[in-house]
């Protein structure tokens, strides 16, 4: 199915080439998929003879004529470009080994995919396609440095000989028009015989540095003698070649195969040379008339040496007898070569004198000396020198470091020597409360040109106030303040009690520095409340009881915020307040505001006592910085109220009947009363016929007396009842009397009887 597809496109391909359309059709004749086949390198009928693929316009090879050992692989790289120089994709290259050359092709390039795939037709001739990705070709081993790269548009063909001769290879772009650039004609020369190169090297300047060269045969391995080696210098520092002294010289391998040129530099100096190193076959070895060229390399030799450099750094600016440090840094910045015999040495100027230093130093008058030895490749050494200014004024100090290799660095700082003075500011809050802390500020400045080292701050203060940590003093340390600058300190401090007081600062530096400060004073406040409160001593229960309070700042600052809170006790009801109070929660609040020394303010509140016993009514002051509290009780009792009653049951009643008489007794108050006694006094026309209550009746003649009744609760009743038989007609009268020992005078009621024949 597919071939008959093919077999289609292409006749129509044709057909249309034949109607003359425009060679443009034509072009970028590039096959993509389809089963790997041998297929034509251009289309059929009519495009053949057209430019098909106008993109594609150069084709390269590298490398276009080298010489390898037998026995080896070599790679062919080809490159098919535009117009521009782009490489293409997926163009065809042929690789055709001309005849009566040596060597066959062992591989192509046989990326792609389906008809773009690369195939080899036989040892002479074979088909690749340039490819659309990178690839690498390894060799097979670890060595990276060995490996081909093969970029977008190139493809490659890999060749080897087991003899000597030569292979012309001959590449061919069927997609490129012009017969002048489709095709480019490559030579291998294969010789049995290897040369080993030196490798790049690094050797300090000045060493001499051996560059030697073998030469074996591919096949054997046995070293060839009588080969030639030629040694050029074509850049870098000046140098020779021994034997010979020049910069070009030619060796001949001796019978261990052999040749070695020394390279000696002319001066010493760093830099790379490019050493270029051919060896030949000679022309009596060849049997022709001119030496062939075997092998050639490009070898480096980097020269390096030791390098010393020196840092010197110190302060810009100090104090006189004060001390300060240098520090010098000795560094060897080379990558691979130690620094030896490495010495510093550092003359102080007059005006600087040498205190101490790490390392020790070798002292000598103003002279400093240290020996470091050897310094390795990219380290350093640091020294700290410490000294001090003896006089004011600029001084210039240096540091020298030298080395074997005539390897010498120096150093410079510059450092001014003047006098710092001290000036020491302190403040305070001018007036506070007892319960505020009273907040101190120092400022302490260098109004000198120098440094002031060590400088300590030390505040005393006076009796009666502390820090709020509870010292009695408080000292801080700056360890240098330089000149024109300044530094706050501040804290706090609190009062034992009301008052006045002074706090004094000094400020002390080496050198003998020294400033102090004008007393800061501050005026300690305390306003001191008082409260008041009265009320009734007694009252009856559910009876309104008014309280006054009555508040004294005795203090002599102004009680700021001042508030009096009256806890309303329990079984008491808030009725009204006077001044604005208000209940909340329980508690009556005054919010009275700022009272000053020596003012009073009262206040009123109206409670309803509803609980007999002890009312405790206390009531609290506060104020910032003050409080206080006070309180009354008053007793809340109640009062018996006793309601004599009574009734004549049967009145009117006829001669001999028994009437009835009932007396209700009702404690109408608030408190039980006790000891109660009944007594009632019965007419003449009537006689005692029994009596019931509460408690037990007795008669003595016309009265009849109820035992006492302990106790009758408030709001509770009893009701006694005496019978009487009437004898005679009369409107009779039948008295009580009530006493009790809550009753003053006794209570009485009478009732009156008709009594009819």
């Amino acid at each position: 199915m597919y071939k008959a597809l093919k077999l289609a496109a292409i006749f129509v391909f044709g057909l249309i080439a034949l109607v003359g359309c425009h060679s443009e059709q034509y072009t970028k004749y590039v096959i993509h998929g389809g089963p790997l086949e041998r297929s034509h390198a251009k289309p059929s009928e009519g495009g053949y003879w057209m430019n098909f693929d106008s993109d594609a316009a150069t084709l390269e090879v590298i490398p276009v004529e080298a010489t390898n050992p037998v026995r080896t692989q070599h790679v062919f790289v080809a490159t098919v470009k535009d117009k521009d120089g782009n490489p293409l994709p997926w163009r065809r290259v042929e690789w055709l080994i001309a005849k009566g050359s040596v060597g066959e092709i062992v591989e192509v390039d046989e990326s792609g995919w389906l008809s773009t795939r690369g195939y080899k037709v036989d040892n002479d001739y074979a088909v690749t396609h340039t490819n659309s990705v990178e690839n690498t070709i390894t060799r097979g081993n670890d060595d990276p440095s060995d490996d081909v790269h093969i970029g977008k548009g190139q493809t490659y063909c890999v060749i080897t000989s087991p003899i000597e001769g030569d292979t012309h290879v001959i590449a061919y772009c069927p997609a490129i028009y012009d017969w002048s650039k489709h095709k480019v004609f490559v030579v291998k020369h294969w010789v049995d015989c290897e040369a080993k190169f030196p490798p790049d090297a690094q050797n300090i300047v000045g060493t001499p540095h051996p560059l030697p060269v073998k030469v074996t045969r591919q096949s054997t391995g046995e070293p060839l003698a009588g080969y030639l080696v030629n040694y050029k210098l074509l850049s870098g520092p000046a140098g020779t070649f021994a034997p010979g002294d020049k910069s070009e010289v030619s060796l001949t391998t001796g019978n261990d195969g052999m040749a070695t040129a020394t390279l000696n530099q002319t001066t010493p100096a760093e830099g790379v040379n490019e050493i270029d190193i051919k060896v030949y076959r000679p022309a009596a070895i060849t049997a022709s008339h001119q030496n062939e060229l075997i092998a050639h390399q490009i070898v480096h030799k980097t020269w390096v040496a030791p390098q010393l450099a020196i840092t010197k750094t110190g302060p810009e600016l100090e104090g006189v007898n004060q001390n300060f440090q240098y520090t010098i840094v000795v560094s060897n910045p080379a990558k691979v070569v130690d620094a030896t015999n490495v010495k510093v040495t550092d003359t102080l100027p007059a005006g600087i004198a040498y205190v101490a230093s790490n390392p020790a130093a070798a002292v000598s008058g103003q002279a400093l000396s240290w020996s470091l030895g050897t310094l390795p490749a990219g380290s350093s050494r640091t020294i700290t020198v410490t000294v001090k200014g003896t006089q004011q004024g600029t001084f210039t100090n240096c540091a020298e470091t030298a080395a074997d290799y005539g390897l010498r660095a120096k150093s410079c700082t510059d450092v001014t020597i003047n006098a710092p003075a001290l000036k020491l500011g302190l403040t305070a809050t001018p007036e506070c409360l007892i319960c505020e802390l009273v907040e101190y500020r120092l400022d302490v400045s260098n109004t000198g040109k120098a440094p002031a080292q060590n400088v300590q701050v030390t505040v005393n203060l006076p009796d009666g106030l502390t820090t709020e940590s509870g010292r009695s003093s408080v000292s801080e340390t700056i360890s240098r303040l330089d000149a024109g600058r300044s530094q706050p300190l501040s804290f706090k401090a609190k009062a034992a009690k009301a008052g006045q007081y002074a706090a004094k600062a000094t400020a002390t530096g080496d050198g003998g520095l020294k400033a102090d400060t004008p007393a800061a004073n501050t005026v300690v406040r305390q306003p001191i409340l008082t409260l008041a409160k009265t009320g009734p001593a007694q009252r009856y229960i559910n009876r309104p009881a008014t309280y006054q309070i009555t508040v004294t700042n005795k203090g002599d600052a102004a009680a700021r915020n001042t508030k009096v809170v009256d806890a309303v006790p329990e079984g008491a009801k808030f009725v009204n307040a006077s001044d604005g109070g208000t209940l909340s929660g329980g508690n009556v609040v005054w919010q009275l505001g700022q009272l000053a020394p020596n003012a009073s303010k009262t206040v009123t509140v109206t409670l309803t006592l509803t609980q007999m016993g002890d009312a405790t009514n206390k009531a609290t002051v506060t104020a910032d910085c003050a409080t206080e509290s006070g309180q009354v009780s008053t007793k809340v009792t109640g009062i018996a109220a006793i309601l004599l009653e009574m009734i004549d049951v049967s009145d009117p009643i006829e001669v001999g009947g028994n009437e009835t008489y009932e007396i209700t007794v009702t404690n109408q108050g608030s408190a039980e009363d006790t000891n109660i006694v009944v007594k009632c006094t019965l007419p003449a026309e009537q006689a005692y016929v029994s009596g019931d209550g509460p408690t037990r009746a007795a008669a003595n003649g016309q009265v009849v007396t109820f035992a006492p009744l302990k106790s009758l609760a408030a709001g509770a009743k009893v009701v006694y009842k005496v019978n009487v038989k009437c004898t005679k007609a009369a409107d009779a009268r039948f008295r009580v009397e009530l006493t009790s020992d809550q009753m003053t005078a006794p209570a009485q009621e009478s009732e009156s009887t008709r009594i009819y024949e």
